[in-house]
């Protein structure tokens, strides 16, 4: 089973996530520009089978995936990122998701010919919860889904600063990672180092209608590219 249950339901909640989209375009622009984008590290081995990269595959395992359902979320993604394939696997999620994998009995017509475009910057959102209070799987599927609205909020309302980075969150996947924060202290200082690194982020502070106190700081939403968001948030776990 895959140790993300919390993210499976919350994601739901949010827009879906767009891998078929995400295929077609890479293969759309690896079409006009000949095929090869010069990536060092390639999906395939010289022999023409699969072989996910070792380091995305330890991400992916260090987040409680099999190593069987990461290679097949790493490889219907491009072998690009552990975060394109972690979203990939949770929109997926079926009873062969952990099956032994085999690139040559896989539908490999969405992937095999799929390339990393050059130039391209991949963005992510990661909604950190305050597991501070005790709330319920509903609470904090609203939670995240007024982070969410609220963060996209604050990209629509500056297009010429965040316009860029919103057009390629949603061409390549809009991906999208649920995590756990401790408690409020620890929101207001991620919150802070996105503030200092100029990422978008939103707090949501709760109205306290129901289970917690009103303007409790619940969820932390953060959008920028993957590497930097990482350095804000890559510590912390799966929800």
């Amino acid at each position: 089973m895959i140790h993300a249950p919390f993210s499976c339901i919350l994601l739901s909640c949010l827009i879906s996530i767009s891998v078929h989209q995400y295929c077609s375009n890479f293969k759309d622009m690896d079409s006009a520009s000949g095929g090869d984008n010069g990536n060092e590290e390639s999906a395939t081995t010289s022999e023409g089978g699969f072989k996910p990269r070792d380091d995305h595959l330890a991400v992916l395992m260090s987040l409680g995936f099999s190593k069987n359902a990461a290679t097949r979320g790493l490889y219907y993604t491009g072998n690009y990122n552990a975060d394109l394939a972690a979203a990939w696997i949770i929109e997926n999620e079926d009873k062969d998701i952990n099956a032994p994998f085999e690139a040559d009995a896989e539908d490999s017509d969405d992937s095999e010919d799929d390339y990393i475009p050059d130039g391209v910057d991949f963005y992510k959102m990661v909604f950190v919860v305050n597991s501070e209070f005790s709330m319920g799987v509903g609470k904090v599927a609203a939670q995240v889904a007024h982070s969410a609205l609220g963060l996209h909020r604050v990209l629509l309302e500056n297009p010429q600063k965040y316009g860029q980075m919103l057009m390629s969150w949603e061409q390549f996947g809009e991906t999208k990672i649920v995590v756990k924060g401790d408690n409020t202290s620890q929101l207001l200082g991620l919150a802070a180092k996105a503030n200092t690194m100029d990422l978008p982020n939103y707090l949501v502070q709760d109205a306290g209608r129901t289970q917690i106190e009103p303007g409790s700081i619940t969820c932390l939403g953060i959008m920028g590219k993957i590497d930097q968001v990482d350095s804000v948030t890559g510590s912390l776990k799966l929800l």
